[in-house]
């Protein structure tokens, strides 16, 4: 599930909504080579929603983590998708423009950028900015605390307007679920980190 993904989820029903609100997911983009990289993308569920989304799956509808490992808990379900190699062959959904863009960029620097665009779009055309206060709350209440998390890391960070780690070796970006579908959304067109190979 990329960002422009996510973006679908808000014009979902209800119940969609609601599970997708009691997720977590996590990017990880470690670039291996000036050619090749390693993405990782971690989605975790609460296990009661995971157990109602599989009682109210139909035939017809998407396997969770058909693709992936799926680790199972008490508590949650886990499913971690991998991704290696060249640059082209990292992609998650398959869509063109859905999957973050690595590129070579000279000098033995590479460029990662996750595209939000297509998120604030369609969120904005989703999102009620009269929609009243109670409203507001049962949705802050439902996403409060699960995260979208995007991660590069794979050398020394150059340039990026993402969260720079101490050691300037990776740089990350969170966007709480709860600012998601805020009327204030304001994301740049673009979450990027350029890694020195």
């Amino acid at each position: 599930m990329t960002i422009p993904t996510l973006a679908r989820i808000a014009g979902a029903s209800s119940l969609t909504l609601m599970l997708a609100a009691c997720m977590d997911v996590a990017m990880t983009v470690d670039v291996t080579s000036q050619t090749e990289a390693e993405a990782t993308m971690v989605t975790t569920m609460e296990r009661d929603m995971y157990d109602l989304m599989m009682a109210q799956a139909t035939e017809q509808d998407e396997e969770f983590c058909a693709e992936g490992e799926l680790v199972e808990s008490a508590d949650t379900v886990e499913c971690t998708l991998v991704r290696s190699g060249p640059f082209a062959d990292l992609e998650f959904d398959g869509e063109e423009g859905e999957d973050p863009i690595i590129e070579e960029i000279g000098g033995g620097q590479v460029r990662v950028a996750f595209p939000t665009s297509d998120l604030t779009e369609s969120l904005s055309e989703e999102i009620d900015p009269a929609q009243d206060a109670q409203m507001q709350a049962m949705i802050a209440s439902i996403f409060e605390g699960h995260t979208i998390t995007m991660t590069v890391s794979g050398g020394a960070i150059t340039d990026t307007n993402m969260e720079l780690a101490a050691d300037g070796q990776s740089a990350t970006f969170e966007i709480p679920f709860t600012d998601l579908f805020s009327p204030e959304l304001d994301l740049p067109g673009e979450i990027y980190a350029v890694v020195q190979k």
